[in-house]
């Protein structure tokens, strides 16, 4: 059955000509682990310098939603067009630097284009062509609401905000981090042991108990829930420790701006026999969740993909990306569900599991607000004769 496009011909085309404008990068043109290293090394650089202009938890907490996304579609080219493998960068390349600065701006301009389109194609919205510009028919972000969500909340200073690592709440975590940085010419090293990242993961835990609402028994098809908390705590709590020696390293005088240094790549062995010995969990589970959390694994539809649900970047056979400042701004069990419904062999197994997380998220609410004076009904609320019909109703 045809149906009617909601954007004219002349617009599609240009949307196709948008769509592939990052191929004029020259990021594109590099092995996938180079240009994916470089990219990730100047986000990094650009979070760093993100964080420190912030001074309120709901600007905090809007400034990591908005980084985090704008490594979405970046992330999408690089990981459509490059060819796969390739070489870790050693040293800054201006070139390649200034490359990789180019295409941090093209996405997060790509995000307001793709909205638009979207919007447009679901017939929400009109979209004109006034000379070189695609201007919406009518104001784009006009009554949207849920801009707010998430963000209803008293204002704290950061230091009162919840975050996954506060280090300076913990001096001495910090101070055996700085004894454990090497710097040599131009390159830093962290030597990171058990005790370094129990410690980590201890001063998380608080944290992550409130972040990992659901039970930790839930079983899916590879792994429990409670395996995927103690592997994703332990990636974590190293991810944390070389963000911390990274910092420590540039204010000892490390060039340049640490970054070459920026992007924890240890090979697949590597991490493999270090997550295992931190988390006490197998090395076959570890494994899967490894594959679940790798960067376009697992059948997840190509233009579904996101740094934020795999998190985990495989820049070639032997070596693994871990940006800390993407895994320090996540939600796992959140990004998790989302994940799960993106794998055909793990859906119907979530699917299962949704009416109790159901029950465990009502429960919650009323624990959370017995103390109030509300009354809690699970229903039809129409049915109670103190409420007023819907043609009553007001909004806001």
């Amino acid at each position: 059955m045809k149906t009617t496009d909601n954007v004219s011909p002349q617009l599609r085309k240009i949307e196709e000509e948008v769509d592939y404008y990052y191929k004029s990068n020259p990021l594109v043109n590099l092995p996938f682990a180079t240009a994916a290293c470089s990219f990730l090394a100047f986000a990094e650089l650009e979070r760093l310098k993100q964080a420190s202009n912030v001074s309120t938890s709901q600007e905090l907490g809007t400034q990591v939603d908005n980084f985090v996304n704008e490594l979405k579609a970046p992330m999408f080219w690089l990981f459509s067009a490059c060819e796969r493998g390739g070489q870790i960068p050693s040293t800054c390349d201006d070139d390649v630097f200034q490359a990789s600065w180019d295409l941090f701006k093209l996405g997060k301009k790509y995000q307001w284009f793709e909205a638009a389109y979207t919007y447009a194609s679901n017939g929400l919205i009109k979209l004109e062509l006034e000379g070189s510009t695609i201007q919406p028919a009518k104001e784009f972000f006009k009554g949207m609401e849920y801009q707010a969500y998430g963000r209803l909340m008293k204002a704290h200073e950061t230091d009162e905000a919840v975050s996954l690592i506060n280090v300076d709440n913990f001096p001495l975590l910090t101070e055996a981090i700085s004894c454990s940085v090497r710097i040599k010419g131009d390159r830093f090293s962290c030597k990171m042991n058990p005790r370094m990242v129990s410690d980590t993961i201890k001063f998380m835990n608080p944290g992550y108990d409130a972040v990992f609402s659901l039970p930790s028994k839930w079983q899916f098809s590879r792994y429990t829930l409670g395996d995927f908390r103690k592997v994703f705590e332990a990636i974590l709590a190293m991810a944390s420790i070389y963000f911390i020696a990274w910092r420590i390293a540039i204010e000892k005088g490390y060039n340049p701006f640490g970054y070459a240094d920026s992007i924890y790549v240890p090979t697949c062995n590597e991490l493999l026999r270090r997550v295992v010995r931190y988390s006490g969990v197998s090395d076959e589970k570890v494994l899967s969740i490894f594959d679940d959390l790798t960067y376009g694994n697992r059948g997840v539809p190509k233009q579904e993909l996101d740094p934020a649900l795999q998190p985990l970047i495989k820049l070639n056979p032997n070596q693994y990306a871990i940006m800390p400042s993407l895994w320090m701004s996540l939600s796992p069990e959140r990004n998790l569900t989302v994940l799960l419904n993106k794998m055909p062999s793990e859906r119907k197994i979530y699917a299962k599991l949704v009416d109790e997380k159901e029950g465990i998220m009502r429960q919650g609410i009323i624990t959370d607000l017995s103390d109030k004076d509300f009354r809690f009904i699970d229903g039809n609320v129409l049915n109670l004769p103190d409420v007023l019909p819907p043609e009553n109703w007001t909004t806001l």
